[in-house]
């Protein structure tokens, strides 16, 4: 298949972003933290000019100390890194340097609950949505560079979604035993209660979930976030 047609819009979209960043006065300059380095060449390809990384890493603890040495425009990480997390580097971030925006991307299917509360996150968007091209790099680029926070159409959708679950502090105990692939009596076991009540618990949270069974459960807390297993 020839792909040479994209490179024209590919060009135009890059200069489209770099001059919007620039006239809101924000430094185009990047930080990238990946968990990989073969998820580097996606994100690669929307970046204007090479010259403007500053920081290309795998963990969070260099990219900070990258970062208070000097600050750059733009934050650039995967929620799961070699050594800590994106959103914990993205909170660590904005209290170094505030005016920093962050990007992060959800690389699993599995969706951390935290992507659809984090206030210091500015932009998020799936990998999955990177590499089929869907323009989710430039529109979280372009969305915080004008103040707004972007979540991609994925993330909104799974946020829908799961806002309709109504679970308890006790349902999220349940589904984490889940999980773990614990029986009745192991779940009474770690959380101190009868197993009648843990059969109870259980039974609630498949209602609440909407679910068929125990494994149905587990595979929707798994789906949209809500779990994971250990």
């Amino acid at each position: 298949m020839d792909l040479t047609y994209k490179i024209s819009p590919l060009i135009q979209s890059r200069r489209v972003i770099f001059e919007a960043v620039t006239r809101h006065g924000i430094e185009p300059s990047v930080a990238i933290a990946m968990n990989r380095e073969d998820q580097l060449l996606p994100l690669m390809l929307g970046i204007r000019d090479p010259k403007l990384i500053r920081y290309v890493g795998t963990d969070a603890s260099s990219c900070l100390e990258r970062l208070r040495q000097r600050s750059v425009g733009f934050l650039i990480c995967t929620d799961q890194l070699e050594e800590g997390d994106g959103f914990q580097l993205c909170q660590a971030t904005k209290a170094i340097s505030p005016a920093t925006k962050t990007l992060l991307i959800c690389t699993g299917n599995q969706i951390d609950q935290r992507a659809f509360t984090a206030n210091e996150i500015d932009g998020i968007f799936c990998f999955q949505e990177l590499i089929e091209a869907r323009g989710v790099f430039g529109a979280a680029i372009l969305a915080a560079s004008h103040g707004r926070r972007y979540r991609s159409q994925r993330i909104r959708d799974i946020s829908e979604k799961t806002s309709t679950y109504e679970l308890k502090d006790r349902d999220y105990d349940i589904l984490h035993c889940l999980a773990d692939g614990m029986s009745n009596r192991e779940i009474a076991d770690a959380l101190q209660i009868s197993e009648q009540t843990a059969k109870t618990y259980t039974k609630r949270l498949i209602g609440n979930l909407s679910a068929k069974n125990r494994l149905h459960a587990l595979i929707l807390g798994l789906r949209y976030g809500l779990t994971s297993i250990r």
